[in-house]
C-alpha cells in the first residue's frame, strides 16, 4: 500500500489557496484519483487496438477504415493538450478534472451506442476532448500539490505505472469482451470508473488556480491546430484519394504552420515559443523523436491487426501474446537505468534506435507455421528496446529545460507524441491499402495471404526508425548524463 504525505507550503502568491503546516487539507487520496484516470485511458487505448478487427466485422466496414477510430481520439488529443494547462489555471485544477472525467466517460458511453463508423469516429472525437484534458491536468494536480515537498517523484512515478499497466491489461480485457460478451463492453466499462472518479476527484481534489494569468494565444491555438488538423487528415485520407489528389491541402498545413512558428511563435504568451527550439539538444530530440516515433506509433495498430488478419489468433489469444511485448515494457523501464548511465545519450540513443528498426524489421519473417516461443521472444524484444528507447529519447529532450521551460516543453512533446503515433496509423494504413491493391485484395479479411502485405509494411516501418539514427548522430559526445537518474523515473 502507497501512502502520501500530506504536502506543505505551496505558494500563495501564486494559487488561490494555500496550504500550510498546521492546516493541510490535501487527501492522501489524491494521487489514487489522478492514476486511476491514467490507468482509463491508458487502457482505453490499448483495449481497443486488440478489438478493431472485431468492431470491423460487427460494423460491416474494412478493418483498414478503422483507422479513423484510432486516428480522430490521438488528433483531437494532440489539438486540447495545449489549451488544457491554461483551463486549469484559469477556471480550477478541480473544475476542470472533473469536466474531463464527465466528457470522457459521455464519449464512452457513446461509443459503446455505435452503429455506424461516423458514429464511432465523432464518439471518440468527444472521448479524445476527455482524455486531452484528464491526464495532463491530473498530472498538473500532482506537480502544483507536491512541488514544494519530497513526494513529488515519489507521486510522480506512482501515477506513471498505470501507464505501463494498460497495455498489459488493456489487449487481453478487450480479446476477452469481443470474443465472449461484446465489443460494447470495452467502451462500457469506463462508465462506472468514470463516475466513481468524478466523486472521488469532486470530495478529495482542492480547486486550485492561477491568481494572475495570461491571455490565452487564441491566434496561435488556432494557427497550429487547423494546420496539425490539415496535415493529419491529409495523412489519413491519401491512402483512399492518393497523395496527389489532395496536394494542395498539404501545403496549405504547411503554410499556416510556417507562420505560426515564423511569426506568432515569437509573441510573448505564446503556446510554444520559438526559443525552445534554440536550447542545446531539444530539437534535435524532437526530430530525432518525430522519426522514430512515426514508426513505432503504427505498431499498436499494426501488430494487433497482424496477429490476427494474417496469423489467425483469436482476439484473446493475440492479447495473451501481447503480454509479452507490454512486459518488455516494463523491463526496459528497469534496464535503462544500467544502460544509460554507462554510455551515454549519444551511444545509446544510436545503438538502441538501430536495434529498434531492425527488430520492427523481423516481423516481416513471421508466419503462420511460427512456434509461440520464438513469437513472444520478438515481442519481448521489442517491447524492451521501444521502452528504452523513449524513456531516454523523453529525458534528453527534457533534461536542460530550467523551470520556466519544462511546461513548454513538455506539453510539445506531448503534442508531438499524439501526432506521430497519429501519422503513424495513418502512414500503416496507408501502405497496407497500397500493398492489398498491388495485390488484387478487395478488402482486407482474414487470410494467411496477407502476411507479404504486412511483411512489406514492416519492412517500411523499421526502415523509417533506422533513418532515426542518423539524426542522434547530432547528439553532442558531452550530452549531459549526470541527471540521468532524476528524469528516467519519468520517462
Amino acid at each position: 500500500m502507497f501512502h502520501f504525505i500530506r504536502p506543505n507550503g505551496v505558494n500563495q502568491t501564486s494559487l488561490a489557496i494555500n496550504y500550510d503546516q498546521q492546516d493541510s487539507q490535501i487527501s492522501p487520496v489524491l494521487p489514487w484519483i489522478v492514476a486511476v484516470t491514467t490507468f482509463m485511458q491508458a487502457v482505453d487505448g490499448s483495449i481497443l487496438h486488440n478489438a478493431i478487427p472485431s468492431i470491423a466485422k460487427a460494423l460491416a466496414v474494412d478493418p483498414l477504415k478503422m483507422r479513423w477510430v484510432v486516428v480522430a481520439y490521438l488528433l483531437t488529443t494532440a489539438l486540447f493538450i495545449p489549451v488544457s494547462g491554461w483551463l486549469a489555471d484559469k477556471f480550477g485544477v478541480r473544475r476542470i478534472f472533473c469536466l474531463a472525467i464527465v466528457v470522457f466517460s459521455l464519449g464512452s458511453l457513446c461509443c459503446a451506442l455505435s452503429r455506424s463508423l461516423t458514429y464511432l469516429v465523432a464518439s471518440r472525437v468527444l472521448q479524445g476532448i476527455g482524455g486531452a484534458l484528464m491526464v495532463p491536468v491530473g498530472r498538473l494536480a500532482v506537480v502544483k500539490i507536491y512541488g514544494h515537498s519530497g513526494e513529488l517523484i515519489k507521486v510522480l512515478s506512482f501515477i506513471s505505472l498505470p501507464a505501463i499497466m494498460g497495455p498489459v491489461f488493456g489487449p487481453i480485457v478487450g480479446g476477452f469482451f469481443v470474443q465472449y460478451v461484446s465489443w460494447y463492453w470495452i467502451f462500457l466499462i469506463n462508465i462506472p470508473v468514470g463516475v466513481c472518479a468524478f466523486f472521488m476527484t469532486f470530495k478529495h481534489m482542492p480547486d486550485l488556480r492561477e491568481l494572475e494569468i495570461n491571455k490565452f494565444d487564441f491566434w496561435g491555438f488556432g494557427f497550429f491546430s487547423v494546420s496539425i488538423a490539415i496535415l493529419s487528415l491529409w495523412l489519413v485520407i491519401a491512402p483512399d484519394s492518393g497523395l496527389i489528389k489532395n496536394l494542395d491541402a498539404l501545403i496549405i498545413g504547411l503554410a499556416l504552420m510556417s507562420i505560426y512558428w515564423l511569426l506568432l511563435a515569437k509573441r510573448p504568451g505564446a503556446i510554444f515559443q520559438v526559443a525552445i527550439l534554440k536550447k542545446p539538444g531539444f530539437l534535435v530530440g524532437i526530430l530525432g523523436s518525430m522519426c522514430s516515433r512515426m514508426g513505432t506509433g503504427a505498431m499498436p495498430f499494426m501488430v494487433p491487426m497482424f496477429l490476427q488478419l494474417s496469423l489467425g489468433f483469436s482476439p484473446i489469444r493475440a492479447g495473451l501474446f501481447l503480454l509479452a511485448q507490454a512486459t518488455g515494457s516494463f523491463t526496459g523501464k528497469n534496464l535503462i537505468n544500467i544502460f544509460l548511465p554507462k554510455i551515454g545519450y549519444k551511444n545509446f540513443l544510436q545503438i538502441n534506435t538501430i536495434f529498434l528498426g531492425l527488430i520492427v524489421c523481423s516481423f516481416s519473417i513471421i508466419s503462420s507455421n511460427i512456434s509461440n516461443y520464438y513469437l513472444i521472444i520478438i515481442l519481448f524484444i521489442y517491447g524492451t528496446i521501444n521502452s528504452m528507447q523513449f524513456t531516454a529519447m523523453n529525458s534528453y529532450i527534457l533534461i536542460d529545460l530550467d523551470h520556466q521551460e519544462a511546461g513548454t516543453g513538455n506539453s510539445l512533446l506531448s503534442v508531438v507524441i499524439q501526432i506521430c503515433s497519429n501519422s503513424g496509423v495513418a502512414m500503416a494504413a496507408g501502405l497496407l491499402t497500397l500493398f492489398a491493391r498491388l495485390s488484387d485484395k478487395v478488402s482486407f479479411q482474414p487470410s494467411v495471404s496477407n502476411a507479404p502485405i504486412f511483411g512489406l509494411t514492416f519492412i517500411i516501418i523499421g526502415l523509417i526508425i533506422l533513418c532515426a539514427s542518423l539524426v542522434m548522430r547530432k547528439i553532442p559526445k558531452d550530452a549531459d548524463t549526470a541527471k540521468n537518474n532524476q528524469m528516467t523515473h519519468w520517462g
